[in-house]
């Protein structure tokens, strides 16, 4: 049974300008360097007119992880994001995503769309997905706890962009 994931947020900044920052190399490098952790990488980045394509891999420490998810992982664990992002019209875009934890039987997956709102002053960004975890027993146990992990990186990376791009002007 798969846990869902739904985050919601709003920014000062119209949906063009969230757009472009998301899929910039240079913001995603820097956040990277504030929450990726140690060994996290841009692994790969693919922009055209219509959208977007990249994938990042984020390090969590050992023992920053709760005990049920280093037994099930055994050591630091590695994460492989992909996003992609397409226009659909002025002030909408859409996209998709998909996570893996190396090592572990567990997978996210879910989609995103961001949008003005208030007269293309501000902005809604709103991420609908599922995380699924395969392991006897515990799987829900493990559900929960990346459900729970994976609205706390959204909620930090919604703060990073923010004063990111209020430091930009």
């Amino acid at each position: 049974m798969a846990r869902r994931i739904e985050h919601r947020s709003t920014s000062e900044w119209p949906a063009v300008r969230l757009y472009e920052a998301l899929i910039d190399v240079e913001y995603l490098n820097d956040r990277l360097a504030e929450l990726g952790g140690d060994s996290a990488e841009l692994v790969q980045h693919v922009s055209t007119d219509e959208g977007a394509r990249f994938q990042i891999r984020h390090a969590v420490p050992a023992d920053t992880l709760p005990s049920l998810a280093r037994t099930v992982v055994g050591g630091d664990l590695t994460i492989d994001r992909s996003e992609s992002w397409r226009r659909e019209e002025d002030g909408h875009f859409a996209g998709e995503i998909a996570a893996e934890i190396a090592g572990a039987p567990c997978t996210i997956t879910g989609s995103m769309w961001l949008r003005d709102a208030g007269g293309a002053v501000t902005s809604e960004f709103v991420v609908d997905g599922n995380v699924r975890v395969n392991v006897p027993f515990v799987g829900g146990k493990l559900e929960d706890l990346v459900a729970d992990q994976v609205q706390k990186l959204l909620s930090a990376e919604e703060r990073f962009t923010s004063e990111w791009l209020s430091r930009r002007g």
